[in-house]
């Protein structure tokens, strides 16, 4: 028979890994989402883009409509994306280059871009 101690540090160690097993996936269900700014088509980006990559990728990046179209091609052809029916793509894209888009967040003096496909909105680096 277990004495109580044992039985005490048995029970307060499941509980524990009880509440960090639940915090995780909060966590991870927070994360699917991410920060994505609401809008319309943001259920469908978040139900077909985080399937595979978090919301985090999708923040990273900010592309022309174009560009983000080349990218779901792309995500097709070499990763493993479905084919989306037209409707969906439409909504993806509309939602995508309205809140991602390289309009936004864009500063003046952030100079001269070299890469047109994507648009990267990174803090400097303060070193």
């Amino acid at each position: 028979m277990l004495n109580s101690n044992v039985l005490r540090k048995r029970s307060a160690t499941l509980v524990i890994a009880f509440f960090l097993a639940a915090f995780a996936i909060s966590q991870a269900e927070a994360n699917k989402s991410g920060a994505l700014p609401p809008g319309k088509g943001r259920d469908l980006v978040v139900g077909t883009c985080t399937l595979c990559h978090s919301a985090s990728i999708i923040l990273q990046n900010r592309m022309t409509r174009e560009a983000w179209d080349e990218t779901i091609t792309w995500m097709q052809e070499e990763q493993g994306l479905w084919e989306l029916e037209a409707a969906d793509r439409k909504t993806i894209l509309d939602y995508l280059a309205s809140r991602q888009g390289v309009e936004h967040k864009i500063k003046k003096d952030s100079g001269k871009r070299t890469n047109s496909m994507y648009e990267f909105d990174y803090k400097p680096n303060p070193l």
